[in-house]
């Protein structure tokens, strides 16, 4: 897809041809967008490049009204990306990284990168940024977050205070019942997300570099039992300074994959004033 804002080319590369991906470029001289950070979208769990949606699209068609480039990959083994046998987990997620890079650099030069997902797709952008030092930026959606002390008292006061309790009892007990036995136990978590030590490090990184992120929360975290406040991904992992080059964002009302217009809404108005700081 081409038109005076952006140009749109599919990618095949990697060995064997392996991964595939859309290039999205703003329609702007090559020399003023290398002076941006490229954006890189990693697919998250059985979904492809598109994203929930089509969140990516949308993202990635935002940014380049701004001026800045982004690829929207399928990892191996997911949408038109084919397998790799002989690597498992994050083998595999750094052979993908090793050739988005090549890529990247072959068709825009070098650049500095800023990598984003949803759910598994942040917390392997997490996974990547510690050991590169191109990563300058981190664009995060509902990512790995460990509950605090605190979460379990916000989250029965949450419960109890929620007119719903008093509409339909019978039902709302069940849930209650549903949500207490979940809380009790460990958080639900799907993948292999980052421990705290790799979280910990990858913002500390990111820190270092004079980088940026933009975490953005959603209900989704609540009713898995991992996260319900703003701030809590700052405190639990010990970030010193985190406020400083870390904006986070809760959407208490927003569903997982911002399947409601207004949220996608809202979260492209937060992406462009986060990422204007590139600018």
């Amino acid at each position: 897809m081409s038109n005076e804002i952006l140009t749109e080319e599919i990618l095949q590369f990697g060995d064997d041809a392996r991964l595939f991906g859309i290039l999205t470029l703003p329609s702007l001289p090559l020399h003023q967008t290398q002076k941006l950070p490229v954006f890189v979208f990693l697919s998250c769990a059985v979904l492809h490049r598109v994203g929930p949606l089509r969140l990516y699209v949308r993202l990635a068609r935002t940014l380049a009204q701004m001026g800045f480039s982004s690829l929207r990959v399928d990892l191996t083994g997911r949408g038109d990306s084919s397998g790799r046998p002989e690597l498992r987990n994050e083998k595999s997620l750094m052979a993908d990284y090793k050739e988005i890079v090549s890529i990247l650099e072959a068709r825009l030069g070098q650049s500095q990168l800023v990598l984003g997902g949803l759910c598994s797709g942040a917390d392997n952008a997490l996974m990547l940024a510690q050991a590169d030092q191109r990563v300058i930026g981190l664009l995060l959606m509902d990512p790995t977050v460990y509950p605090d002390d605190g979460f379990r008292v916000r989250q029965f006061f949450r419960i109890l205070t929620n007119p719903a309790r008093y509409m339909n009892p019978a039902n709302y007990v069940l849930k209650l019942k549903l949500r207490s036995e979940r809380l009790t136990g460990p958080p639900l978590v799907i993948g292999n997300p980052p421990t705290r030590e790799r979280l910990r490090a990858a913002f500390q990184a990111i820190c270092e570099r004079k980088g940026r992120a933009l975490s953005v929360f959603t209900s989704s975290g609540e009713r898995q039992g991992y996260c319900n406040q703003l701030g809590q991904l700052g405190r639990t992992n010990y970030l010193p300074g985190y406020e400083q080059y870390c904006t986070e964002r809760f959407f208490s009302t927003a569903g997982h994959t911002f399947d409601l217009e207004l949220h996608r809404r809202r979260l492209l108005d937060e992406v462009k004033v986060w990422a204007a700081g590139y600018l």
